[in-house]
Order: C-alpha cells, then structure tokens, then sequence
C-alpha cells in the first residue's frame, strides 16, 4: 500500500501569522501493549516491535523536517521520539513533560481488565458506566488526564513551528475530544494504534484541523 507523503505545511494568515502543522504520534508497541495489560504511568519500554516500528516511523517522517519535538517523560514515548529526531537531517531539540504521560491508572496497571473487573468490581463497573471518563482504583480520573494534557498541548501550539508530540493513547484521546468539540465521552470513538500519526494544520487565530488520523501506512509487513 502506498503510504501518504507528509510535508512541512507553513503557511502564512491574512494578519502575516505562521499556521504550522502538529504532527502527533502514539509511541510503538510495548510487551504489555502486547499482553493487554493496563499500562498507565508504569514505565514499560519498547518491545523489539515497537522499535521497529518506531525506526519505521522515523524514516516516514524524516523528510519534514521538524522544528521541535515534545514527548511524555516515560520511557516508551521517550525513546520513540529519541529514533525519529535521530533520523532528521537536522539537529531537533526533544523536550520531555510530565503533562503528556498516558492516565494514572493506580492499582489497575499491570493487570488484564478480567483481573480488574474480579478484583474492583464496584469501580470497574462505575468506570465502564462512565464511558471510560471515571476515576481508577487509586489513580486519576480522564478529566484530571485532559487538564495536565491541555497544558502541554497549548504550550506545543504555541511555538508556531512544524513539530511533534510524542505520547500516549489517553492523551491522544483527550487532545482529539478537545480540539474536535467532543465530550470526553466520546474518547472511545478515537482508536490510536501504536506509531500511528495524526496531523493537524496549527493556526493560533483560528480552530485547529485535522488533516490526517491514525495513519498507519508505513507500519506495513511489521
């Protein structure tokens, strides 16, 4: 299958403002993606598959070039970003936040959702009734996730410049609910897989758009 070009999009407003696009990335495959474990903030890193798919992705997007990259501070989106900055043709700075880490899951990470359902029942089902917004057992609920991201986000759109955020499923979600008008509610509808890109055309005087969801084009034969 042929995989989508990507290219640098800057352009310029009527009022001479630079309109850039963000490009944002889930990071690859870890042994708990694979074994359906509930991951979080539990620092699990890259499995061979996910480097792989992390190497493939950073050749895909190796002709941008980027301006910056941000990344989630955990281990799994930090190496991502790590072998694509490494594949651009110019030096680009990776700046790593705590605001882009994937949900506190609390007592829930590590185990399988039939665990969890055993063993929290009460919450799991009030989680579920929820539509996957609510609080974990000792962790933090999706809202608390979308605050901490947004502070992330904004600080990324603000820089004006072609770059990348490397992070989570659950960031992800809350970015694509926000930006879209979405209820947190609907944060189901949006399935990102591993190394897969989203893009959106930035213009800070007007609505962001998005350009392109969960490409995973380059990803094929792996």
């Amino acid at each position: 299958m042929m995989t989508p070009a990507l290219s640098r999009t800057v352009r310029k407003t009527d009022g001479g403002q630079a309109i850039a696009t963000l490009y944002l990335i889930r990071h690859g495959e870890t042994d708990w993606n694979r074994g359906r474990r509930i991951q979080g903030q539990t620092d699990v890193p890259l499995n061979a598959r996910g480097r792989r798919q992390a190497a493939a992705l950073a050749q895909r997007l190796a002709a941008l070039p980027l301006e910056m990259i941000y990344t989630s501070d955990l281990g799994r989106a930090r190496e991502t970003a790590a072998l694509i900055a490494a594949a651009q043709a110019q030096a680009v700075s990776v700046v790593a936040t705590p605001d882009l880490r994937e949900c506190d899951y609390g007592l829930w990470e590590g185990l399988h959702r039939e665990e969890v359902s055993r063993r929290f029942a009460e919450d799991w089902q009030q989680w579920l009734t929820s539509g996957g917004v609510g609080r974990s057992t000792g962790g933090e609920d999706f809202f608390a996730l979308a605050r901490r991201v947004r502070r992330g986000f904004q600080q990324a759109v603000e820089e004006g410049k072609t770059l990348l955020i490397s992070t989570h499923r659950g960031p992800l979600q809350a970015i694509l609910c926000d930006i879209l008008g979405m209820g947190a509610g609907q944060r189901r509808r949006f399935l990102v897989a591993n190394c897969a890109v989203t893009a959106l055309d930035c213009d800070r005087n007007g609505p962001l758009r998005l350009l392109l969801f969960n490409d995973v084009g380059h990803l094929d034969g792996l």
